[in-house]
C-alpha cells in the first residue's frame, strides 16, 4: 500500500494501477434550522447561513407554529377561538418567513423552506432523519410552543446546537467539553469534531470522582489524532452538584459553547433527565451542543 503525504487522500497499488480513494473529513452537510416563532429568530437564521458557509451545509429551515398548551391538544373551544388561533398562528410563521427571506435572498446558501400549523417537536423529528445537526436557541415565543431541544436529541438521535443568548459566531473561539466516561459524552464529542477544529481553545474538563486525570488525558490524545488540539482539567466537586461546578467553570474560561451528552433515566414518554442536564438546560446564556 502506498500512502500520499496528503492527510487528505491515499493511495493504493493493485496489479500495476493506482487506486485513489478520498478521505473525507468530518462536517456537517445537512443542517436542518428550528425556525419555530421565537424572539430571536433573526439571529438564528443568520448563525445558521454563517455555519452553512463556514461547512458548505445545506439548510433545511423548518417553522412550526402552534398554541402553548402544555399537553400539546388539539385546537379546541369554539369555531370563532380556533380560527382567531390559527389566524394567530399563521401571522407568526409569516413573520418568520419574512426573516428568512431577509436571511436567505442572495442564493449565496442553498436553503430550502418548510413550515405549517402543527406541533413542532413531531415536525422537527420527521426533518432530522437525515440530518447532521439540528439548529435551535434558548429563546421562546410568548403565544407558540417552543421545540423541546433535549427531548429532540433523545428522539432523534440527532445532535443539537442550541445556541444561548451570549452572540454566537460560526467558529466558536473558546469550547469546554465535559467529559464522564459514558457513549453520551463520547458521542456529543465526536459530533462536536467539525466544530472543535475551528476552535482557538479547547478545554476537556472532567468533575469529581467519576472522572480520571488519566481519562482526560486519553480523550486529549484521541481528538488529537483528529487534529484538535487541547488541554484538559481536572476539577473536584465543591458544591455537591456537579452541574453547579460544571457551570462555575463555564463562566470562569468564559466558554462559548459547551459541549456534553445528554443523560436520561426512564422511558422516553417518562423521562428524568440527569441533574448536570437538568443544570445545563436552565443555563440559557451559553451555546450547548448536545448528543445522546
Amino acid at each position: 500500500m502506498e500512502w500520499d503525504s496528503s492527510n487528505e487522500r491515499r493511495g493504493r497499488q493493485d496489479f500495476g494501477y493506482r487506486v485513489e480513494v478520498d478521505i473525507r473529513i468530518m462536517t456537517y452537510c445537512d443542517i436542518v434550522v428550528d425556525a419555530c416563532p421565537k424572539k430571536d429568530i433573526q439571529q438564528t437564521l443568520e448563525f445558521a447561513r454563517k455555519m452553512a458557509l463556514e461547512f458548505g451545509a445545506r439548510l433545511s429551515v423548518v417553522a412550526y407554529a402552534w398554541p402553548q398548551y402544555s399537553d400539546m391538544r388539539p385546537l379546541v373551544g369554539n369555531a370563532l377561538t380556533a380560527q382567531l388561533q390559527e389566524r394567530e398562528m399563521s401571522d407568526a410563521l409569516d413573520t418568520t418567513r419574512s426573516a428568512f427571506d431577509a436571511v436567505f435572498g442572495d442564493d449565496a446558501v442553498e436553503a430550502e423552506w418548510c413550515s405549517g400549523v402543527a406541533e413542532p417537536n413531531v415536525e422537527l423529528r420527521d426533518h432530522l432523519l437525515t440530518a447532521d445537526l439540528l439548529i435551535t436557541s434558548a429563546s421562546e415565543s410568548k403565544t407558540c410552543a417552543s421545540p423541546d431541544a433535549a427531548d429532540l436529541a433523545l428522539r432523534s438521535g440527532t445532535p443539537v446546537l442550541r445556541l444561548g443568548t451570549n452572540k454566537a459566531e460560526a467558529r466558536f473561539a473558546n469550547v469546554l467539553v465535559a467529559w464522564k466516561d459514558c457513549s453520551q459524552a463520547r458521542r456529543a464529542l465526536h459530533e462536536a469534531l467539525p466544530i472543535l477544529k475551528l476552535a482557538n481553545k479547547v478545554t476537556i474538563i472532567g468533575v469529581g470522582d467519576e472522572v480520571s486525570i488519566t481519562s482526560l488525558e486519553a480523550v486529549g490524545e484521541h481528538i488529537q489524532r483528529h487534529g484538535v488540539t487541547s488541554d484538559f482539567l481536572h476539577i473536584p466537586s465543591t458544591q455537591g452538584e456537579i452541574g453547579l461546578d460544571l457551570m462555575d467553570q463555564v463562566h470562569r474560561e468564559g466558554a462559548s459553547l459547551i459541549v456534553a451528552g445528554i443523560y436520561s433515566r426512564g422511558e422516553f414518554a417518562e423521562r428524568l433527565l440527569g441533574g448536570v442536564t437538568k443544570r445545563l438546560l436552565k443555563n440559557t446564556e451559553t451555546a450547548w451542543l448536545m448528543a445522546y
